[in-house]
């Protein structure tokens, strides 16, 4: 299987979410998936080309339900991206109910989600809760941190 997975700007100084992915990924490879990691930056909002890199994928999997989750959410809603379209929740952004900014960002996302990964166990009833229909709860990777 050939997967596209998205994490938000990789660069020298990495958040644990961002490590987290990375690990992800090398994981998914071990097991014969073909996995390419794209960066997302906020340049690429402006550019409705990037979603053509997907084409050749089996499905797009993308780190952490935020501003990139929205951007390929609308490419998916608007027929651009016809993968299925696979979400992880680290928490932060599926807990945050205060945020005005992320709360858009789970509004638009939500419909185009076909399936979201949740790695704490209390994420499940939250992301149920927020109107997510397929929810997966998978053990934590955080052990996996160097």
């Amino acid at each position: 299987m050939r997967i596209a997975f998205v994490v938000a700007r990789i660069g020298e100084e990495r958040n644990v979410i961002q490590k987290l992915s990375l690990i992800l990924a090398s994981e998914l490879g071990k097991y014969g998936e073909n996995v390419d990691v794209f960066t997302f930056t906020r340049k690429k909002i402006f550019s409705f080309s990037s979603y053509k890199k997907f084409k050749n994928y089996d499905c797009v999997l993308i780190a952490n339900v935020g501003l990139q989750c929205a951007y390929f959410s609308i490419c998916k809603r608007l027929g651009l991206v016809k993968k299925p379209f696979i979400a992880i929740s680290f928490g932060s952004d599926i807990r945050a109910t205060k945020n005005r900014l992320i709360n858009l960002f789970n509004r638009i996302s939500k419909p185009a989600i076909d399936l979201l990964i949740v790695i704490n166990p209390d994420l499940l009833v939250v992301a149920k809760n927020r109107g997510y229909t397929n929810v997966q709860y998978v053990p934590n990777w955080a052990s996996a941190l160097p």
